[in-house]
């Protein structure tokens, strides 16, 4: 697969898994969140001997519900492949209980003044194993500068996120010089450092990603002739092929059986050098394709799994789960993940790609003609912003009463940074939409999760009166029919939908009306380029960060190569048309980008770096070109897992990891989930004051 092809793919895999499911994108990714990044919340909990009287070890049995396709961890963007890697390789650094960037295989971290070059001291005495659990080399900085060559080779599908970073690395990628001028070098057989092409004062967040992990070259270059660094071959290289023997470890985990569509099983590496942080000696994961959250939930009370989601559209389960479980049933934590709609600007299909008599737009000429003139205007992407009721979407997987606790009103999470007073990212956005338009944006106005910061019936209809005055004298006939595909599959989508048409047609009085098409699971997914995609809502599109800086976040807006270009029904400027080039600027898109780029060079002072992207953002939030909906999380479940005891972070591999989470043999109660909460909570806030006083710029 090329580069351009795989570049930031989770776009559509957040569509993808909105499309397939059985909800909502965000909701489906809540449910891997419990599902697969606890793998399926499955595990039978099975005591074992501790090895200090203090402390309780338990095995994890668990469900899985998709075979990894590959465990080179170098190449592969896939979750169904990292949930399992990431506990097999360590890279530089990950994240602790409370969110912090600890050391893994580094000890210790610096840049330079401007941060363009970065120095890791690497831990001395670690080494690589066999499957077997055979010592095979000791892990050195050489060994991640072979992992940056392997990746470049490969045409990495996570090498996106450094080929512009790294200096020289797009250089070595498009063949114009060789690796050894790539700016990674082992300065000796511990320090490694890492020259980048502009100052990046988030790099070290950047390590906690695949992309950068270490291999060790002779076992690499011994799993194939095409191995060879340097000289690739896809089809003579056997370096992880889905078998435990495929790669080395250094990590907590031995993957010890993997058999297709089967079983899974991991087994703690017992010369593992935090193996004080392993609490689960063994991981077995059994393969089950449908593990829906009512069979969960019985297996959860057989007694049989740690964990369980609690499925709210199941009203008989929930009056029996509250009469047994009353005092255990917890919400579940939101994330850094987001789902979203967004307007499609450039629509150039009607019917599904596959067959012209499937998914046909109802809509005449006139009409497809009148609803691509709207799209272009902003008061109407305003006007439709403010008739949503995120409230009453998010209810129709989530139920009514929590049907507030995920909403988000920001691309990037609100807590995801902060500054040296303390103010958080989403405060940021929101005082710059105060500054934009006092008017729109009142002083009381506030983006924290938990609430319905742009539903406005009365403004979404002052600002349908712009828009229409502005459109008929264009030529435009209201009313405006926009057309939404669905997972015709898929309950919740449905319910959603049927959400999202109620409150847009009832808010604007009948002059905007949706077009439900019920699509199949086949023809949504063959929507793969801008040109196909059939519908003028994408409902919904979703993201999640990759390392820890709003960047991460706005990148994706980039009218040039912003992974929402799809969902924006635009190309990248690369092969773009010039009427997508004059759309893009009709919009506003590259005044977003000057606003982003200028948040970008600013690097020495984070305050100001935070305060640009937050103008940035609020500028994107204003011109509507999305209409946030809802973060993962915040969905009822009862666990035996204790939490806040696993690795903490809304970026990275360290939330895949079984490293420093704790099993009990009991269902943990609401009381003392509270407690651990309360306790988790004031070291993390301060902490994070620590650090900002301290003038740390990671998460």
């Amino acid at each position: 697969m090329s580069h351009e092809k795989c570049r930031k793919i989770k776009v559509a895999i957040w569509l993808l898994l909105f499309l397939i499911g059985s909800g909502d994108v965000m909701r489906r990714i809540g449910l891997i969140g419990l599902l697969l990044v606890s793998i399926c919340l499955a595990g039978i909990v099975r005591p074992v001997q501790a090895q200090q009287e203090d402390r309780q070890e338990h095995d994890y049995v668990g469900f899985y519900g998709m075979d990894p396709e590959t465990f080179d961890y170098l190449y592969t963007y896939k979750t169904v492949d990292s949930l399992h890697f990431a506990n097999f390789i360590d890279g530089l650094l990950e994240h602790d209980t409370y969110g912090n960037l600890v050391g893994a295989m580094a000890t210790h971290w610096e840049g330079n003044e401007d941060s363009t070059i970065w120095r890791f001291d690497l831990r001395q005495g670690v080494y690589w194993y066999t499957d077997e659990g055979e010592e095979y080399a000791e892990v050195t900085a050489q060994d991640f500068v072979t992992g940056l060559q392997h990746a470049a080779d490969f045409q990495s599908q996570t090498l996106y996120l450094v080929q512009s970073v790294i200096k020289n690395l797009d250089a070595y990628v498009n063949g114009e010089i060789p690796f050894s001028e790539v700016g990674v070098k082992a300065v000796d057989k511990y320090t490694l450092e890492y020259q980048l092409n502009q100052p990046t004062p988030y790099f070290p967040t950047m390590t906690t990603y695949s992309i950068l992990l270490p291999v060790n070259q002779s076992f690499l270059e011994s799993k194939g002739l095409g191995c060879k660094l340097g000289e690739p071959e896809y089809s003579s290289c056997q370096f992880g092929v889905a078998k435990p023997e495929s790669i080395l470890y250094n990590g907590a985990y031995f993957l010890k059986n993997f058999t297709s569509k089967s079983i899974i099983e991991y087994e703690a590496n017992p010369n593992y050098w935090d193996r004080d942080s392993v609490y689960i000696p063994n991981v077995k994961l059994i393969y089950c394709q449908q593990a829906d959250p009512t069979t969960l939930f019985l297996a959860f009370d057989r007694g049989e799994i740690v964990s369980a989601p609690l499925d709210v559209n199941n009203p008989p389960l929930v009056k029996s789960a509250r009469e047994k479980y009353g005092d255990s049933i917890f919400v579940t934590d939101t994330n850094g993940s987001v789902a979203f709609v967004t307007f499609v600007f450039n629509r150039q299909q009607y019917h599904s790609p596959l067959d012209s008599r499937q998914d046909v737009s109802p809509k005449t000429d006139q009409q497809k003609a009148d609803t691509k003139a709207a799209i272009l205007n902003t008061s109407f992407r305003r006007a439709i912003m403010r008739a949503i009721d995120t409230e009453s979407i998010n209810m129709q997987v989530v139920g009514e009463e929590l049907k507030k606790i995920s909403l988000r009103n920001t691309l990037t999470q609100p807590t995801f940074v902060q500054t040296s007073d303390g103010d958080c990212y989403g405060k940021l956005v929101s005082d710059s939409l105060k500054g934009l338009n006092p008017v729109l944006y009142s002083k009381q106005l506030s983006l924290d999760d938990g609430q319905m910061a742009f539903f406005n019936p009365e403004q979404a209809k002052e600002q349908l009166a712009i828009a229409k005055q502005e459109l008929i004298a264009q030529g435009v006939t209201f009313p405006i029919y926009l057309d939404v595909i669905i997972n015709s599959e898929s309950d919740g989508s449905f319910r959603s939908a049927q959400a999202l048409k109620q409150s847009i047609e009832q808010h604007l009085e009948g002059e905007v009306l949706i077009n439900l098409i019920m699509s199949s699971r086949e023809n949504l997914l063959a929507s793969k380029t801008a040109e196909l995609v059939n519908t003028d809502l994408v409902f919904s599109a979703g993201w999640s960060p990759d390392y820890g800086d709003p960047k991460s976040y706005l990148d994706i807006l980039d009218p040039d190569n912003g992974d929402l270009l799809k969902s924006f029904g635009l190309n990248r400027s690369a092969i773009q048309s010039q009427e997508e080039k004059e759309l893009k600027e009709q919009i506003g898109l590259y005044v977003f980008k000057e606003l982003k780029e200028a948040a970008n060079l600013e690097v020495r002072d984070m305050d100001k770096r935070y305060e640009r992207y937050a103008d940035a953002e609020a500028y994107a939030l204003d011109q509507a070109y999305f209409i946030p909906l809802y973060a993962s999380g915040g969905s009822y479940a009862v666990s035996r897992i204790i939490p806040y005891t696993k690795s903490y972070s809304p970026y990275g591999l360290s939330p895949m990891k079984f490293k420093r989470m704790q099993l009990s043999d009991r269902i943990v109660t609401l009381e003392e989930r509270n407690k651990r909460y309360e306790k988790w909570s004031t070291v993390r806030q301060e902490q994070l004051k620590s650090k900002s006083i301290n003038g740390a710029v990671e998460n």
